[in-house]
């Protein structure tokens, strides 16, 4: 058996095809999006793509590839596609293209040609082609894309002028043709680069190179542990989507980082990665690790962590919530954090809790607040509809809690006593303010900052993340908040927004559809509670949500049904969590 009879078969159209540590996708995701530069009407086909920073949010396709036969062009069609192998149909040829390293495509061809077609939007047209060799052409594919084309066999030309061409370049489009020879085989190279390029001595085999990534990736997903046989092959698929949206460090990523998606969420998130990192606990602890540490690298003075961090920037505009001390004692528990991981980690979420009291405080009643609901991970929550902004919630009280009790036990591990017993007493002395002040005696609420304004809006699933907390809780708010759960349960996971609320809306990010983290903390607050049986119950639906939709961005939470992006990290890093715990519960792994 070969090594790509076992790979998983790739979906295009949810996923983009790439590997571990690359920036370029081969993808068909040209839908719009509703941001900024993802406007364009965008023509369905395959396009290699750029994920690095710089285009996030942005349209992110380079080229169009399409097949050639004689001069006609013609859109390939899909008839495999695996990690180490992608096979396009090109009337009675065929491409195939494979990794040379983590820079380089290499397309071959038999019986057809190969095009790639400038499809790069880029404001200052800046588009450029000129030949470094016979067999070579270099060419910017924007103000901050690289890339050079060598023909290894067959015939290599490139329609482009030497010159910058203006306005008309966004008309007069650069286009490589690669043709066979008389035999009828034709094959180049496709290798991105930052600065320089240097080419290599020699080519290696086409089918070298293949073998390398299937044996890597083979490697890679032979670390993680087995499953119940229903969910082996979706714990594979979420591994090796993990695998594939790695990017190696660049830029100001220091680290080695699990990208949301390689499709156009290409950047990481500071709390999305906290997900990540527990589901690659198992399998690779170090780059769980580095999942954690990689937002953490680039801190703010005054402890605040970015909302996102990519290769070629950060941003600061909104924040994520405090899971870090919650994720920080999983890790632990996983024997995922190395021998120094405590003492490296210790004064940086000490600063990020302060961060909270210091300036998410702004009336100083002691409750932090969220500034926006993109601050609370659940941007467009209908929990905050009833009092607005600034908004002090249950869910980010109870993560401080639990992030002040983790730095307790973290300082008393590393001796330090003393700090160990302040931090057990902020713990305590916020669950009381926060029990005070957001629980009415029956129901969490919402408290807007300033002047202490209290309600809830609709049945969002935020209101009862605060089991987490478990025994810390009173009973009866135990227990409420476990009844409050089975309103926004449905067959596939945890509603975010009850679809007997009158806010529900089947596709309104977090106004209904089924999330992973929120789904994941929902199990683990079930498990804190005492409620074992339905947390594996309620981490069963997910999994098969997961078996039958991939690992969309989010599900309709009455259907199942994927929505929005399809090849998203945070979901496959939770189903590879929840497989293994439920393979355990059934006692068919240690």
């Amino acid at each position: 058996m070969t090594h790509s009879d076992v790979l998983p078969e790739l979906d295009l159209s949810a996923v983009a095809w790439s590997r571990r540590g690359s920036y370029m996708t081969l993808s068909t995701n040209v839908g719009k999006r509703d941001h900024p530069g993802r406007d364009h009407d965008i023509e369905a086909g395959l396009y290699l793509c750029d994920v690095s920073g710089a285009r996030l949010w942005r349209w992110n396709g380079v080229f169009r590839l399409r097949g050639l036969v004689g001069d006609v062009a013609v859109e390939p069609t899909i008839e495999s596609a695996r990690a180490d192998l992608l096979v396009l149909g090109v009337g009675d040829g065929r491409i195939e293209i494979t990794w040379d390293g983590t820079n380089t495509m290499r397309m071959r061809a038999h019986g057809a040609g190969i095009r790639l077609e400038q499809s790069v939007i880029d404001p200052l047209d800046a588009a450029l082609a000129f030949p470094r060799s016979p067999d070579s052409w270099r060419l910017q594919m924007g103000e901050d894309a690289h890339y050079v084309v060598t023909r290894i066999s067959g015939e290599l030309s490139v329609d482009a002028p030497r010159v910058r061409t203006g306005a008309a370049d966004t008309l007069d489009r650069k286009v490589v043709d690669a043709r066979p020879h008389a035999r009828g085989t034709v094959e180049i190279a496709l290798t991105q680069y930052e600065a320089g390029y240097a080419a290599p001595e020699a080519w290696r085999p086409f089918d070298e190179c293949r073998a390398d990534v299937a044996a890597e990736l083979m490697s890679w997903l032979s670390r993680f542990a087995a499953v119940d046989d229903e969910f082996r092959p979706t714990a594979r698929a979420a591994a090796a989507l993990l695998w594939s949206n790695t990017v190696a460090p660049r830029g100001i990523q220091t680290r080695s980082g699990v990208l949301m998606s390689k499709n156009w969420m290409n950047a990481i998130w500071s709390w999305d990665n906290c997900f990540v990192a527990l589901g690659l606990a198992v399998g690779d602890p170090g780059l769980a690790w580095d999942q954690f540490l990689v937002v953490f690298d680039h801190q703010h003075r005054d402890g605040m962590l970015p909302d996102i961090v990519h290769d070629n920037g950060r941003m600061w505009g909104f924040c994520k919530p405090p899971v870090h001390g919650w994720t920080l004692r999983a890790l632990l528990a996983a024997g995922a954090v190395p021998e120094d991981g405590l003492e490296q980690v210790y004064p940086p979420l000490v600063a990020w809790t302060d961060w909270w009291f210091r300036f998410r405080d702004d009336d100083g009643d002691g409750l932090c607040e969220y500034f926006h609901g993109c601050d609370s991970g659940q941007d467009n929550s209908a929990a905050f509809d009833a009092v607005g902004f600034p908004a002090a919630a249950p869910d980010l009280a109870a993560y401080l809690v639990i992030q002040m009790d983790v730095l307790a036990d973290i300082a008393a591990r590393l001796g330090r006593q003393e700090e160990s017993r302040a931090w057990s007493a902020r713990a305590d002395a916020h669950l009381d303010l926060f029990l005070g002040r957001l629980w009415d005696g029956d129901r969490f609420v919402v408290r807007r900052g300033g002047d202490d304004v209290t309600g809830r809006s609709g049945m969002s699933q935020l209101f009862v993340l605060p089991m987490l907390l478990g025994a810390r809780l009173p009973d009866a708010v135990r227990e409420c908040l476990v009844s409050e759960t089975l309103a926004n349960l449905t067959e596939h996971g945890v509603a975010s927004e009850s679809p007997s609320s009158t806010l529900y809306e089947p596709d309104g990010y977090w106004r209904g559809p089924i999330w992973a983290p929120t789904t994941y903390i929902v199990t683990e607050g079930l498990r804190a509670c005492g409620h074992p049986d339905l947390a594996d119950d309620v981490g069963l639906r997910f999994l098969r949500t997961c078996r039958d939709g991939g690992f969309a961005e989010n599900f309709d939470a009455l259907s199942g049904a994927p929505l929005r992006d399809g090849g998203y990290s945070w979901t496959a890093a939770v189903a590879l969590v929840l497989a293994g715990e439920f393979a355990r519960s059934r006692g068919e792994v240690g």
